[in-house]
């Protein structure tokens, strides 16, 4: 079976886990944006300056992550 986008974006969470046991994952759905995916330094709650590490927006969660991960390694070759 072929792996997903929601399961590389999620693997790219668990590794970033490993150094920040406080990073955060969120995957949501609202109407006026349709799906968000999004994974930040640690929670607004706990940090109102967190940084976002990695962020996409889609009409299912799939394109959501697809936009995420385009942008993440966008990010990535920028660095």
């Amino acid at each position: 079976m072929s792996e997903t986008n929601l399961s590389k974006v999620v693997a790219i969470h668990s590794e970033m886990l490993e150094s920040n046991p406080y990073c955060y994952f969120e995957l949501a759905y609202t109407r006026t944006t349709e799906w968000m995916v999004w994974i930040c330094s640690k929670q607004r709650e706990i940090d109102p300056n967190r940084k976002v590490l990695l962020n996409g927006q889609g009409s299912t969660p799939e394109e959501a992550c697809v936009d995420a991960l385009n942008n993440f390694h966008q990010e990535q070759s920028n660095d």
